[in-house]
């Protein structure tokens, strides 16, 4: 077996490649404040954090925010920085658990990322983002002792018999929905894919100026702008980009404001003035939230995923189609 601390270390740095790493709003380009090391760096700068031991952390906290508002995005990689910096806190512990219980060291260490990895899922609300990294280093510790002192047992696993269960999946759900495309079928992903975008680009056309939204689409044809990455398209996604020689994919949200301030985020989310700083302090309050300055903002996105508004991947030439189709209404 691999050591899981050097799978995850591998893992976290192809995810972030040697690109400056922005713990505020995630891209570095887009944010206000210009200190953006790479992550060798970054990574000893929160090991040194977290080894002084404050009462809280602004880059932790930061940390956490930006795991939840990748895990919202299906997006892994923030929850596994947080995990590969906690590590260096977990090396030494794991080598006397090995040691003391005749232990195999990759069993244990292996034990204590899922354990970790867990206690992230299990303190994703309800739990202010200064106190997930010592609930991560407990649960990987308690977790590394439970297998030490029953590694020697036949089998840990109890039900083994369930792995070999295999259950048909569900029928396909009918799909109610018409296409403005004529002739179109909408199970077809290619043509799913085309009606979001022109739903999107209808609502667009109602409530923003033609030409913010020109402006926006010329920013992402022309580079100014980065859409997804390649990895995030489907099949269909990149039969497209193939067949024109160029991503300009982007999410909805990239339209709007990286985040809002948190009052005016409060008020959205229907929370009083008086008790939003001690929701914030808590970990209660509904959305991550982060410093820039000496001010909380809220991600946006964090905004939308609370409010159930899909953030969906669209494509320039059908948000326009859309709102084309609402002008000639």
């Amino acid at each position: 077996m691999q050591d899981a601390f050097k799978c995850v270390a591998e893992h976290v740095r192809t995810a972030f490649e040697n690109e400056p790493v922005c713990v505020h709003v995630g891209n570095a380009q887009e944010c206000e404040i210009k200190r953006h090391p790479q992550y060798d760096d970054f990574r000893s700068k929160a090991v040194v954090a977290r080894a002084a031991r404050p009462a809280r952390s602004r880059l932790w906290d930061s940390m956490v925010a930006m795991g939840r508002l990748s895990d919202m995005r299906g997006d892994d990689k923030w929850r596994m920085a947080v995990v590969d910096c906690l590590t260096p806190f977990l090396i030494k512990k794991s080598r006397i658990i090995a040691r003391d219980f005749f232990a195999d060291l990759e069993d244990i260490r292996a034990e204590m990322v899922a354990a970790a990895l867990a206690t992230w899922s299990a303190t994703a609300r309800g739990v202010a983002p200064s106190e997930v990294p010592a609930l991560m280093v407990k649960a990987a510790v308690d977790a590394a002792y439970a297998y030490a002192k029953v590694h020697d047992k036949e089998s840990t696993i109890g039900d083994w018999q369930a792995l070999l269960a295999h259950e048909e999946a569900p029928p396909e759900s009918a799909i109610e929905a018409s296409a403005i495309i004529h002739n179109a079928d909408p199970r077809d992903p290619a043509v799913a894919e085309q009606i979001r975008g022109e739903c999107h680009g209808a609502k667009l056309q109602r409530f923003v100026p033609p030409d913010i939204i020109r402006k926006f689409h010329d920013d992402i044809r022309t580079g100014r702008r980065t859409g997804v990455a390649n990895h995030l398209a489907s099949e269909s996604m990149l039969a497209r980009i193939f067949a024109s020689g160029s991503n300009h994919y982007y999410y909805t949200s990239d339209f709007y404001p990286a985040f809002v301030g948190l009052p005016v985020a409060a008020e959205v989310l229907g929370v009083p003035p008086s008790s939003v700083y001690r929701m914030v302090r808590t970990g209660t309050f509904p959305c991550p939230t982060t410093f820039m300055g000496r001010k909380h903002q809220v991600y946006t996105r964090a905004l939308m995923s609370h409010l159930n508004i899909p953030d969906i991947i669209v494509h320039p030439d059908d948000v326009e189609n859309g709102a084309a189709h609402v002008r000639w209404e």
